[in-house]
């Protein structure tokens, strides 16, 4: 990878934006998307807004912020409600467009243009409430529930207590009165359902439901438990189990006994498999290994990724000057997000701007997310305006909006956030990043 001769600048974003920028800004949920709808329109990009409300183009939906307020935003903005809707009805008339994420994030899109008066909004709602095939994952319910209250939470009930009738296979979640009523948002409501049950039996059959769901995980077996492992049994089944990731070291790891990370740190050290090497530094991911033993750097430059992003999570903790020189040496070689990580417990003055030098747009957002995440980390760590460049580069280019999030919390926190930053995140899709910039501009004198 060619290296950067100076620190690459984060610019404010020029407006009018090009439909590849607006495009991008729409991927990513930041807020330059509504400034450009409220200060300029939409300049022919209506089929954009429209294609992003129907699939969902956040990156990791489990982890961000729901981002369908966002767009239902943009919609009501752009007054955009009759291609939307239009749009959606299609889509769910398409036997080809049953995704969990897009189907998800419409019911929330519908949800708010409901609650915003639409009354064709809250009929495709209703009728888009519905089982993923072949499991039981539903969609809508809790959109039905969050915009009728009590009368959403009956309609959801009845008609999970038919398809617990028509499929023997499917099953519901069991709460307790007080998760109950925290996830339907409505405080009584496991009580008014068990009154309505008396009369009801769809609504009955529900509540049955979720009685022998919990039953029959009262009665399943014991989990597996990692710790009852010792440091010699945890060796022996990395050299007799070839097949298992080994994943569940991670627990085992943060768990045993020091004497037992011992046992295991040894073998670690004297094996020569990059396999084995692999699954043994997950005993070290959440804990770090117990010290620094030359022997594991040769794992760093490693070509397989797994085997080198193991080797340094292990040693990630560790401060040492020769970890502090192979960090230097892959950030200047273009392994910036391994020299990152080795560079947060060996950390010096000036090695923000050494990142700066070298950090350049990727490719890949995933490689991007890995990046961008190494960098928060150093930042966290060490806070301070010296992170200016490498925070907006988070802001600019992260996938993900809740690193984003990350970011723009630091720029807060340091009081270094760029006007346009501040401005621009007053409408980011993140709930979290508004309420932020919004805090510290109340807070200014």
């Amino acid at each position: 990878m060619l290296k950067a001769p100076h620190p690459m600048r984060i610019e404010q974003p020029t407006f009018p934006l090009s439909s590849h920028a607006f495009a991008a800004a729409l991927r990513t949920g930041h807020g330059r998307t509504i400034q450009q709808v409220e200060g300029y329109g939409l300049m022919g990009l209506e089929g954009d807004v429209v294609s992003a409300c129907v699939s969902c183009l956040s990156y990791d939906p489990q982890c961000e912020a729901e981002r369908a307020p966002w767009l239902a935003s943009i919609v009501q903005r752009a007054n955009l409600h009759t291609e939307v809707l239009r749009a959606i009805d299609a889509s769910a008339q398409a036997l080809s467009s049953e995704n969990h994420r897009d189907m998800a994030q419409r019911s929330g899109i519908l949800r708010a243009l409901a609650c915003a008066g639409s009354k064709e909004a809250r009929r495709l709602l209703y009728s888009s409430f519905a089982r993923s095939s072949n499991t039981s994952d539903v969609i809508g319910a809790e959109h039905i529930v969050a915009l009728d209250g009590m009368e959403g939470l009956k309609h959801v009930a009845r008609q999970l207590g038919r398809w617990l009738q028509a499929d023997l296979d499917f099953w519901v979640d069991d709460w307790g009165a007080d998760q109950f009523d925290e996830l339907a948002g409505i405080e009584g409501g496991l009580a008014m359902l068990e009154g309505e049950a008396e009369a009801d039996p769809d609504i009955a059959r529900y509540l049955a439901g979720m009685r022998n769901t919990r039953e029959s995980r009262n009665a399943a077996p014991n989990r597996f438990d990692a710790t009852a492992y010792s440091g010699s049994e945890i060796v022996a089944h990395v050299r007799n189990s070839p097949k298992d990731p080994c994943h569940w070291f991670r627990r085992w790891g943060a768990q045993a006994s020091s004497d037992q990370r011992e046992t295991v740190f040894a073998a670690l050290v004297a094996s020569d498999d990059p396999q084995h090497v692999k699954r043994l530094c997950r005993c070290f991911a959440k804990t770090g290994v117990p010290r620094f033993d030359r022997r594991l750097l040769q794992w760093i430059p490693d070509a397989d990724d797994q085997v080198q992003w193991a080797a340094v999570r292990a040693l990630a903790s560790v401060k040492h000057e020769e970890l502090r020189r192979v960090a230097v040496h892959q950030i200047a070689n273009g392994d910036m997000a391994t020299g990152i990580a080795l560079l947060v417990n060996n950390f010096e003055a000036g090695d923000f701007a050494l990142c700066a030098k070298h950090l350049q747009r990727i490719d890949g957002a995933d490689d991007v997310h890995h990046l961008v995440g190494e960098l928060l980390d150093l930042c966290e760590a060490h806070p301070g305006l010296d992170a200016l460049d490498c925070l907006l580069y988070v802001y600019e280019f992260s996938p993900c909006s809740t690193c984003r999030n990350r970011a723009v919390k630091a720029l807060v926190k340091t009081n270094s956030a760029p006007a346009w930053v501040r401005a621009e995140a007053a409408f980011d899709a993140d709930p979290e990043t508004r309420a932020l910039v919004g805090a510290a501009h109340a807070a200014r004198p």
